[in-house]
């Protein structure tokens, strides 16, 4: 390539990145990442499905041998999978507004949601575009300005509507998986537990005679052990 075309593809670099704030979103809050995030969510709670049907017993036993709340847990990620389904339908077939991304840009959702990304259309993808954040939601409200007023009432409340139902299953979706990640390290926690009594346990028999006598070091580590149980591992 000689120094001249070299020059050219340097110019229409550079002149796309600094165009970047004319296609700006939201970094956490636009279509295309609302698309994947439900999915993911989706799939997520299709794991999650898949593990308490083939391992269901762990999970009662997580909940204190509680059937009824287990079922309940299952049924609960059920509802937000079927639930993200249909938002993820509502969002192909339903009216979303063309300005979507750039009203969020314009109302500052940037400063909560990860910063903004401006596309490059040279590089055919999107790019932080800190520096030039005040140009980007500029450039925003312009569009949003051009459009009547009572279409952008419409709109407003169109973007909100999906920015409200985005919200709400992500939040659900972090508390379920909150809680089903302390569950599974309780239930953990008890497994290895269960594992480090079993091998002590068989030291001491072994160093014992099978029991015979009542000391001696692997003798006295199975007592230090059995004395710091929780009251609650006794319970049958």
């Amino acid at each position: 390539m000689t120094d001249k075309a070299v020059d050219a593809e340097e110019t229409k670099r550079e002149k796309a990145r600094q165009l970047r704030y004319k296609k700006p979103i939201v970094k956490e809050l636009n279509l295309e990442t609302i698309t994947d995030k439900l999915w993911e969510i989706q799939e997520k709670c299709e794991d999650v499905h898949w593990y308490t049907d083939t391992d269901e017993e762990t999970l009662v036993n997580a909940l204190d041998g509680n059937e009824d709340e287990a079922y309940e847990f299952k049924m609960m990620f059920a509802d937000l999978c079927a639930e993200c389904e249909q938002m993820s339908n509502d969002l192909r077939e339903e009216w979303v507004p063309d300005c979507f991304d750039k009203f969020f840009v314009a109302a500052g959702a940037g400063d909560s949601f990860g910063g903004l990304l401006g596309f490059d259309s040279y590089e055919q993808d999107y790019y932080g575009i800190d520096c030039m954040d005040s140009f980007a939601e500029d450039d925003a409200k312009k569009a949003l300005k051009r459009m009547t007023k009572d279409d952008l009432i419409v709109a407003t409340r169109q973007c909100f509507k999906v920015y409200q139902g985005y919200i709400a299953l992500s939040h659900r979706y972090d508390c379920l998986k909150a809680a089903l990640d302390i569950l599974h390290d309780q239930n953990t926690g008890y497994l290895q537990m269960v594992k480090q009594i079993e091998e002590v346990y068989e030291k001491a028999e072994k160093e014992s005679l099978g029991f015979r006598y009542n000391f001696g070091k692997e003798i006295e580590e199975l007592d230090r052990i059995l004395e710091n149980m929780p009251q609650e591992a006794w319970i049958q």
